[in-house]
């Protein structure tokens, strides 16, 4: 026992093997006998652990303040249970199938994401997800619908946090033993758990709680913790870490199969090195047992795939629905033998997740977000899908740069303590971002597959930075520090900044409060933003993220996302790419309507708007209630008769109605006292009018649109 660097207590731990026993000595004195001086180094390793364990939860509690607004917020309403508007409910529908003893849903139920096979529909993402829906599912239907998701997200996010600083200290423990950890280093660790919680893609998926990011999210939380239980099983087998390791790889491959299949991977890494005698003689007999946790687990999810598909590994992209409705998507498949996966994809795959500027740089807040524009396919290769995606290196630099040295310590000839222990995992946990680069569709989230690796590198190489500087002046250590934490905060600033930014996802208040905050940024900034606005009289295909575009006189402004919707011909046509953030009188037509009493069945019809051929009716319709009128809205004309259901309101009391006609993005819309009513995607741009004619006998209806809000935003804007 000594002392360390600034006072540090270092113990310094030797193993020898004599038969089944081990002799653990600390500088010569046998810990496992009382002495004076066992209490003593048996405190200062107890504070060593519990400055690691402070540093942890300090680092979570930090970055669970942004991943929670934006999970619950995000420039809306404060939300727990915040839902998506696309896709958030196939979860939920899943358990509800198998609380009958069933996988398929419903014909139509999945939209274009259903998979139709044998008469039958069902959903290709896992089963664990809905497994952990179900205990709140059984005792409610109230949160259907996508409504659990943002919060088994949280608790997904939760878990990685307590799997993470679990797989830390096993780590470092391998390459320091009972080295006491001393303040320095145990912050260093707070910083990494804080870049992993909060300097990956976890703040992206948090911005869209859909069943596509719990995915991702229960992805990473069972791959880190498998790994954790993995990594126990090589340092010391028992039936306790096996069969924890086995009941997580089993989650895992219920859930997402790259990262499922690595964990399958590293179990069976594991078994053979048991079988070879690596781990020691005595330890050949939990070859069996390693390798069962790995396939029993496979088998079981081989199987659920095979009751869905009829295949074991893999779906049929054929029987997809949205291969049948989207002619890009044939011919996707058709160039790839109707697979999505491939070497072609590779070059591609490769320059997007791993180019050194895979990152916007800009002087608009954020500031710092992905690229203004998708990836290009190298060598004109044809891909499902290119989303923005920022790349490793740019977006997460310190786990990137961390995981490197981590990479070269573990696999050094003269490995250091026991961290040659890690290499099977290291191995393992990367083939999942391996298996990445033969996909045919690029995303942000997909980066949530080399999380489980990054992990486990960068844990290997902080232990090793600071056994290194271990002896080394203050200044030193204090300067690699900041370097850490610099990096770190880039790291969280990055992904925070991907995250905040507008997705097809938002609403109209989040878009607009978002554009308001960038407002108010620039204009303490010098006003970088008047450069990103745009004048014309029509929307184009696309413009760069984050570009701002203003049709006529403020009638429409709007804020591009930055994707291109070119292979999906009905979101080219109605411009998804272009965000509304604020529509003027010439987009909105706002009408004051009331209705007087009706004889039981009586009807009267007003015409508010039309757009070319196409007109908006308001119709009033008598009740038994003399003071009672049941009111609707229609769009006819051109072959079109839509229809809203009916509210019951009161014989004479005004109601707030607003038509919106948005000839850039073809859209009509009707709402009453706010809520939506009707809205429909006109098939050509046509000219608007406002027709009222001021009412009927039964229907008085009044302009009020020079007293509804004007664009304030738009004309601050351009003045």
């Amino acid at each position: 026992m000594g002392e360390g660097p600034a006072g540090s207590l270092r113990v310094t731990t030797l193993e020898g093997t004599s038969g089944d026993s081990t002799v653990r000595l600390t500088h010569g004195v046998d810990v496992s006998t009382p002495t004076a001086d066992a209490p003593t180094v048996r405190s200062a390793v107890d504070s060593g652990r519990r400055r690691f364990t402070w540093a942890a939860v300090i680092a979570i509690a930090l970055t669970a303040v942004p991943f929670t607004w934006i999970l619950w917020s995000l420039w809306g309403p404060f939300n727990l249970l915040r839902p998506t508007y696309f896709e958030d409910n196939f979860y939920d529908l899943q358990a509800r199938a198998m609380f009958h003893g069933h996988l398929w849903l419903a014909h139509g139920s999945l939209g274009i994401e259903g998979f139709v096979h044998g008469g039958r529909t069902y959903t290709y993402f896992g089963v664990f997800p809905s497994i952990v829906h179900m205990p709140v599912l059984l005792v409610t239907h109230s949160v259907d619908n996508g409504r659990l998701t943002a919060t088994y997200v949280l608790l997904a996010w939760l878990l990685t946090g307590l799997f993470v600083s679990l797989l830390l200290w096993r780590v470092r423990f391998l390459v320091r033993g009972d080295t006491v950890m001393g303040r320095g280093e145990a912050t260093a660790f707070g910083v990494l758990v804080a870049t992993i919680m909060g300097g990956t893609i976890w703040m992206l998926l948090a911005a869209t709680p859909f069943v596509f990011n719990e995915d991702i999210a229960w992805s990473i939380c069972l791959t880190v913790g498998s790994i954790f239980a993995l990594l126990g099983v090589i340092e010391r087998p028992s039936w306790g870490r096996v069969l924890a390791s086995g009941v997580l790889i089993l989650c895992a491959n219920l859930d997402r199969s790259t990262t499922g299949w690595a964990c399958v991977v590293g179990a069976g890494l594991i078994a053979v090195w048991f079988l070879l005698g690596l781990g020691g003689r005595e330890n050949r007999r939990w070859f069996f047992p390693v390798l069962g946790a790995g396939l029993v687990p496979l088998v079981i999810g081989c199987a659920v795939n095979y009751s869905k598909f009829g295949v074991l590994f893999g779906v049929s992209n054929v029987d997809q629905v949205w291969t049948h409705v989207n002619a890009y998507r044939r011919k996707f498949l058709a160039a790839n033998h109707g697979a999505e996966e491939g070497t072609i994809f590779v070059p591609t795959n490769v320059l997007t997740y791993f180019r050194p500027d895979g990152l916007s740089l800009t002087s608009v807040f954020p500031f710092v977000t992905l690229p203004a524009s998708p990836p290009r396919a190298l060598g004109g290769v044809l891909f499902d899908r290119l989303y923005r995606t920022d790349s490793l290196t740019a977006s997460t630099p310190l786990l990137f740069i961390l995981s490197m040295w981590g990479l070269v310590t573990a696999f050094r000839p003269q490995s250091i303590g026991k961290v040659a222990k890690t290499r099977l995992l290291l191995v393992a946990a990367g083939s999942a971002g391996a298996a990445l680069m033969l996909w045919g569709y690029i995303a942000p989230r997909y980066l949530g597959d080399f999380v489980p690796f990054l992990v486990l590198a960068s844990a290997v190489a902080v232990a090793d930075i600071f056994r290194r500087l271990e002896g080394r002046k203050q200044s030193v250590r204090v300067g690699a520090l900041v370097v850490m934490v610099v990096a770190a905060l880039f790291s969280i600033a990055a992904n925070l900044g991907m995250a905040i930014v507008p997705n097809e996802e938002w609403n109209g208040t989040q878009v607009r409060n978002y554009v308001q905050a960038q407002k108010t940024v620039s204009d303490l900034t010098g006003h970088p933003l008047e450069a990103n606005v745009v004048r014309g009289t029509s929307l184009p295909p696309w413009g760069p993220a984050g570009q701002l575009f203003v049709i006529g006189n403020c009638n429409g402004l709007y804020v591009s996302n930055g994707e291109d919707y070119s292979t999906v011909p009905a979101q080219q046509f109605v411009r998804t790419t272009w965000m509304t953030v604020e529509l003027g009188p010439g987009f909105q037509h706002a009408f004051r309507i009331s209705a007087r009493s009706l004889a039981p069945g009586q009807t009267e019809s007003v015409q508010l708007v039309s757009a070319g051929k196409y007109v908006v009716t308001v119709t009033a319709t008598g009740t038994a209630d003399p003071g009672r009128v049941r009111m609707g809205f229609g769009l006819h004309g051109g072959g079109i008769d839509v229809r809203s259901y009916t509210t019951v309101v009161n014989s004479g009391a005004p109601q707030d109605v607003v038509v919106t006609t948005d000839a850039a993005k073809h859209m009509l819309e009707v709402t009453m006292n706010g809520a939506y009513r009707l809205g429909r995607t006109l098939p050509a741009e046509e000219p608007i009018r406002v027709d009222s004619t001021g009412g009927s006998p039964a229907l008085s209806v009044s302009a009020a649109s020079a007293d509804a809000s004007q664009p304030s935003l738009c004309q601050g804007l351009l003045h």
